[in-house]
């Protein structure tokens, strides 16, 4: 048996785990709820930790936040915004007395691309997953793009309205939520689960007419975006990830939308080539697989 690693994904609400060898291979598949107080948190994950230890060389790790992957710093984000500014990574070494890698989840969901996914071989591309809110990673000269801050992809925060009268409601993470899109898709074909993507795409599949416009502003605002990271850093690929990404018809809809783009105004024609835009390969092992492909880059 080849040597394995613990990989560990934290999210929001729940805490996914599985053991991974030196190939991609994936065993021993575990999940538990994130626990939002401090203490109660690291004694959650240490409880993911401990049981395999014996099994493990060392341990990865993805997770939501502004993170130096050379020191394991992390500044946490979003529903772990509880955790502060943290050295992840040296808490849990000095727990499990193994090497320890931290990455950012969207990072992470591009580096499993990079390497077994539909960036290997692509030397400039990028990851844009679509969820509660617009998250990404960005492929330069064969390299994940950190940036000095380590805040490179983080494009939720970019703007696309200037004039709206509050600027944080005109950020492509507040306009350009998938979870939010099929809730209100959901409410206006009284769907009863409002989380139901399926039972949305079922309408939007048909082109129903209630729903179309909203589905077609909303492939326009993430053509808008792909457009807008094309202009600064001319992508060869760009790769659609989240739980929506599945659905043809979405990818089908944005490239139509860069096309419409472009066609409005011949600098857009003449100055910006399309990549090629396609569904990222894996969905929700993305993370898992990418938090150990950048542990496999540190210590190899």
């Amino acid at each position: 048996m080849q040597r394995q690693y613990l990989s560990i994904d934290i999210g929001g609400t729940e805490i996914k785990s599985a053991l991974i060898d030196h190939s991609g291979n994936i065993f021993e598949k575990n999940h538990v709820p994130t626990p939002h107080q401090k203490e109660v948190f690291l004694a959650a994950i240490f409880a993911v930790v401990e049981p395999v230890l014996e099994k493990v060389i060392a341990i990865c790790v993805s997770l939501p936040g502004v993170v130096n992957p050379a020191t394991g710093e992390v500044k946490f984000t979003g529903a772990l915004g509880f955790m502060g500014t943290f050295n992840f990574a040296a808490y849990l070494e000095s727990r499990a007395h193994c090497p320890v890698y931290v990455g950012n989840d969207a990072n992470c969901a591009t580096l499993a691309e990079m390497w077994l996914g539909n960036l290997n071989g692509i030397s400039n591309g990028a990851v844009i997953t679509l969820g509660t809110s617009v998250g990404g990673g960005i492929v330069i000269n064969n390299q994940l793009l950190h940036g000095p801050h380590f805040q490179a992809g983080e494009l939720s925060a970019m703007i696309i309205d200037n004039d709206a009268p509050e600027l944080h409601y005109s950020t492509m993470g507040s306009t350009t939520s998938a979870v939010k899109m099929i809730e209100t898709m959901a409410d206006i074909c009284n769907i009863k689960d409002k989380t139901d993507g399926r039972r949305v795409f079922k309408e939007i599949n048909r082109h129903n007419p209630v729903v179309w416009s909203l589905f077609e502003s909303f492939c326009r605002r993430v053509a808008v975006l792909i457009l807008n990271i094309q202009t600064v850093v001319d992508l060869e690929r760009v790769l659609i990830g989240g739980g929506i990404s599945a659905q043809k018809i979405l990818i089908d809809e944005i490239k139509k939308q860069f096309m419409i783009l472009q066609k409005d105004d011949y600098r857009l024609h003449d100055d910006v080539t399309m990549p090629e835009i396609m569904t990222a390969k894996f969905g929700n092992e993305a993370n898992l697989l990418g938090a150990l492909y950048g542990l496999l880059l540190t210590i190899e």
